[in-house]
């Protein structure tokens, strides 16, 4: 009877299969201490208890651990797939002639075999595959990292310079971490605060205001002017309204110190829209300068939903009578404000001063492009803009397209703008577009037609907005 029993082993094959054997045991436990030391250094630089020096130290540790992990994957790798030809080429320095003396045929075959792929090509494979995993585990610590991690971690440093990028690049993340840093940088009233308050202003998107506008309260009460001014214009950007005592104290204490208004401050108003801010208003309207007053113009122009407090007062529409009183003595530029705020306004019997406005006006002056506001809410006056008085048109067109707005629909307005609107539309020294926009507006105002799914004037004359 034949013996069917497989042949004993010899030292060759079990000494290989030791190695694979140790190999398969020291990559395992690379990987475990790997894994460990890259959780542990995550979640100690996501927690922020890693001061900005030290910083570089603990990535390098993260990075280190990512690296020997997939060495021993490669090296593996090599061994199972490739009978370790690499690590007897390369490592242990045994070329074809030493290997057919050892007796080891496999290994001999192994290092004669045409390989697809080279050990540096594992390696990099391995390595992809390791970074994947780390990050797997990690909550995509890298992406983290780079995103947020490093600006927080540069608010924790001294440099006010940096901590200043960082307020600017987290402004825009919504991540957990954010907001607690940029509130703690706000209270701390460093070099930053003023600018953790301005990247707070723009946290309306929030579910809830209030983890916002708590701190932003407090810091519209610090003695520190700049800190306290953008604590204010964030709390009007965010619409809080019992801010709004404390920005008219703001902008009265610039008037009275003989300063120009932070044209931020009356920006922070027209987002408020408190009836209480009319009087201020007016006055800044009069006596501002020429960019202050077309700003108070357009902040009075918000006020249009505001309901009446009194029986005497008549809400929002108390800013219509302020700006009607106001547009025959306003400077051209001013004029071109206010004519935009009372289309916004919508008050039919802003007709007649509108009316007044164009025809006390000269042909250069009506053919004057009115401009916009760009006004920068950064603290240093870059970026973060907001357009106002949109669209540039001429005066002429803008006040032809403020009467389309409010439209006259009683009949002792329509007595008066009907007739001036036949004048206007039969004017051959008119504007081309003040000729089509008058025929278009009293054709609208006769048949009495709804204009809300209509082309606009600008649409139907093929007028871009600039």
């Amino acid at each position: 009877m034949s013996d069917t029993s497989s042949p004993p082993s010899t030292p060759k094959a079990r000494r290989r299969s030791a190695v694979r054997a140790k190999l398969v045991s020291l990559t395992l436990l690379a990987n475990m201490a790997g894994f460990v030391v890259a959780i542990f250094v995550a979640r100690t630089m996501r927690a922020g208890r890693v001061s900005e020096g030290t910083e570089s130290l603990w990535l390098a540790v993260y990075y280190t651990a990512m690296f020997v992990v997939a060495v021993f994957d490669a090296f593996l790798v090599d061994e199972l797939l490739f009978g370790g030809t690499f690590r007897r080429t390369y490592l242990q320095g045994k070329d074809a002639r030493q290997l057919e003396r050892s007796g080891d045929d496999e290994a001999l075959a192994a290092g004669f075999r045409r390989n697809s792929l080279g050990f540096p090509t594992v390696a990099v494979l391995c390595g992809g595959l390791t970074y994947l995993l780390f990050n797997l585990v990690n909550d995509d610590f890298d992406t983290y990292h780079r995103t947020i991690g490093t600006h927080l971690s540069a608010l924790r440093g001294t440099d006010p310079e940096r901590q200043r990028e960082a307020v600017i690049e987290l402004s825009v993340r919504r991540a957990p971490p954010v907001l607690p840093a940029l509130v703690s940088t706000l209270e701390a009233e460093g070099p930053a605060a003023p600018w953790a308050a301005w990247a707070l202003g723009g946290f309306g998107d929030l579910p809830t205001h209030r983890p916002v506008i708590t701190p932003l309260v407090g810091a519209a009460r610090s003695q520190d002017p700049a800190i306290r001014r953008e604590a204010l214009v964030a709390l009007g950007r965010l619409q809080h309204r019992p801010s709004a005592p404390y920005i008219h104290a703001e902008i009265r204490q610039q008037l009275d110190a003989g300063e120009t208004v932070d044209p931020r401050l009356l920006y922070a108003l027209g987002s408020i829209q408190v009836l209480d801010s009319l009087p201020l208003l007016e006055e800044l309207l009069h006596a501002g300068d020429e960019d202050t007053q077309r700003l108070a113009a357009w902040a009075l122009a918000q006020h249009r939903d505001q309901r009446a407090r009194t029986r005497e007062d008549q809400g929002g529409r108390d800013a219509v009578t302020l700006l009607e009183r106001r547009l025959p003595s306003a400077s051209l530029n001013v004029r071109c404000a206010i004519v935009h705020a009372l289309g916004i306004l919508g008050d039919e019997h802003s007709n007649a001063s509108l009316i007044q406005a164009y025809d006390t006006a000269t042909p250069d002056e009506l053919a004057y492009v009115c401009p916009r506001i760009t006004m920068a809410l950064r603290p240093d006056g870059s970026d973060d803009e907001v357009e106002l008085l949109r669209p540039e048109r001429k005066l002429g067109m803008k006040i032809i397209l403020a009467m389309g707005q409010m439209r006259a629909t009683s009949p002792e307005v329509r007595a008066v703008v009907e007739p001036w609107l036949v004048a206007r539309a039969a004017d051959a020294t008119a504007l081309y577009e003040v000729v089509e926009g008058s025929a278009s507006l009293l054709d609208g105002i006769r048949s009495g037609r709804n204009d809300a799914d209509a082309k606009t004037v600008d649409q139907a004359l093929g007028i871009e907005e600039r």
